[in-house]
């Protein structure tokens, strides 16, 4: 649900019994585009995006309220790990969350089977949200993929503001969510799909495996018609094509057209430096040369903060700093744990709580979670390309969390949303921007970011320094698992 501008002045108590009774439905989709675009206008030139990978909210924030109190003096205000849960393991055991000391863990899953086993142990898409499978499917990715952590320890690692300052550091000076999703229970190549066209065409695997792509409208398109300036930088080049690597090329005819608007990410520090930044840049990342801060072996995620970190640096040293938003987000939680379930369509978000008497799924922390959520299929298309293992659910749920960060002059300092929306909500953010039609049913039911933003006083043209991001941490992924009593052989 969108917060309404606070230049808009409500004229007759008419209008406020419409607003009243959207929130009573549960609706997420209240317009405020006019008020918000019109505020935005002449004061936001430059919208940039960039998904890290592979990592959920608790796993990477989930000490971020002791960061907020100790270092900013700010209020706990968002919803991480302020309690100590736990995964059944399937030795009989149970894992708790626990501090990681590796800068680099094993790969896991968040794939569209793995990611209802999460939800439900037994991959029961029309049983009860449990969030006691991440254990589970971690095990058996590691098993599957003959890896050391059989027993799926990793699942519950996390990280604090020591290990990753510079994110931490970011999300607190300027501001964040702890109610932002991967807008279906999928995995990388997928939920990038939807980061440029809110919906993947009934895809629930990597279009790849079945040589598809998608004919669907992109956010690109939209903006070329309105003749808004973008560019794609890339971090890392296909060494099969040749080509720099992005999405785009999934769509065709439109996405093998566009070669000359997809550039190296050095392209991104020249415009900077140069004053030629497009009015939306979307940055592919560090897919091949390890910052895109994916677990596995020998990908450090403190090297990958850094390298965000130096994107974001070199924009506030910029000039276009004045009127920039920059958004780091992550594709997908990559099967690592959170305590808060997903947006389920016509359901209240539940999350798990600790108490005397053990954990229980329960009602959401705020007063949004108790709405009946909008997470409508975004185009009527049911999924196309289950495997005979897939639970047959739909796309009217999200995947879980992941970490989001906001920075830009316009920020609200220490603010942390608690709107759910999902990743399709920076597409709203454009659209809203720069006056475009809306792609989907998805991206039109989200929230158009605008409270995140003060645009009604001074932006903050010289924030502090951001501190030094540490790249020390060991990369030992084997410590994960030994943390917790070590690999489990299965029978």
């Amino acid at each position: 649900m969108t917060t309404l501008d606070k230049t808009v002045r409500v004229a007759s108590l008419a209008v406020w019994a419409i607003c009243i009774v959207a929130l009573l439905s549960g609706c997420q989709g209240v317009s405020t585009a006019t008020s918000s675009s019109a505020t935005m206008q002449g004061k936001v030139n430059h919208i940039i995006f960039i998904m890290q990978e592979n990592r959920s909210f608790d796993s990477y924030f989930g000490k971020l309220n002791d960061y907020r109190a100790g270092t900013f003096n700010a209020p706990r205000s968002a919803d991480d790990l302020e309690s100590v849960f736990t995964n059944p393991a399937d030795d009989g055991s149970t894992v708790g969350n626990f501090h990681l000391t590796t800068t680099c863990i094993e790969d896991d899953s968040a794939a569209w089977e793995e990611s209802w086993g999460d939800m439900n142990r037994f991959n029961s898409p029309n049983g009860p949200l449990l969030l006691d499978g991440f254990v589970h499917t971690g095990s058996g990715f590691a098993v599957s993929n003959s890896l050391s952590d059989t027993k799926g320890v990793r699942a519950m690692g996390f990280y604090n503001g020591g290990d990753l300052t510079l994110p931490y550091w970011f999300a607190t000076q300027f501001a964040t969510s702890d109610r932002f999703y991967t807008p279906a229970p999928v995995q990388t190549q997928v939920a990038r799909l939807w980061s440029m066209a809110a919906t993947s065409q009934g895809f629930v695997h990597p279009v790849e495996d079945t040589n598809s792509h998608l004919t669907a409208t992109t956010i690109f398109q939209l903006l070329d018609k309105a003749s808004v300036t973008w560019k794609i930088y890339s971090v890392d080049t296909d060494p099969g094509t040749g080509k720099l690597i992005t999405t785009l090329r999934d769509f065709q005819p439109y996405g093998l057209n566009q070669e000359s608007r997809i550039v190296p990410i050095a392209q991104f520090f020249t415009d900077l430096q140069n004053g030629t930044l497009p009015q939306f840049s979307y940055i592919e990342p560090s897919f091949i040369s390890g910052r895109d801060e994916h677990p596995g072996q020998g990908t450090s995620i403190q090297a990958g903060a850094d390298f965000v970190g130096s994107m974001i640096r070199a924009l506030i040293n910029s000039s276009s700093w004045k009127d920039s938003i920059f958004i780091e987000a992550f594709d997908e939680g990559g099967g690592l744990f959170d305590h808060v379930g997903p947006m389920i369509d016509g359901q209240p978000i539940q999350e798990l709580a600790a108490g005397a008497g053990g954990q229980a799924v329960g009602a959401g922390m705020y007063s949004t979670d108790s709405f009946a959520q909008h997470v409508p299929n975004p185009d009527g298309i049911p999924p196309q390309d289950l495997k005979s293992t897939d639970p047959a659910g739909d796309f009217t749920r999200t995947g879980f969390r992941v970490p989001l960060i906001i920075v830009s002059p316009f920020a609200k300092p220490n603010f942390v949303s608690h709107t759910p929306m999902d990743t399709t909500a920076v597409l709203k953010l454009l659209e809203t921007r720069f006056q475009l039609s809306n792609l989907t049913k998805r991206d039109a039911a989200q929230a158009d970011m605008s409270e995140f933003f003060d645009f009604a006083n001074s932006p903050n043209l010289n924030p502090p320094a951001p501190p030094t991001q540490p790249t020390s941490l060991p990369c030992n992924p084997g410590a994960a698992a030994a943390a917790l009593g070590g690999p489990w052989t299965p029978p």
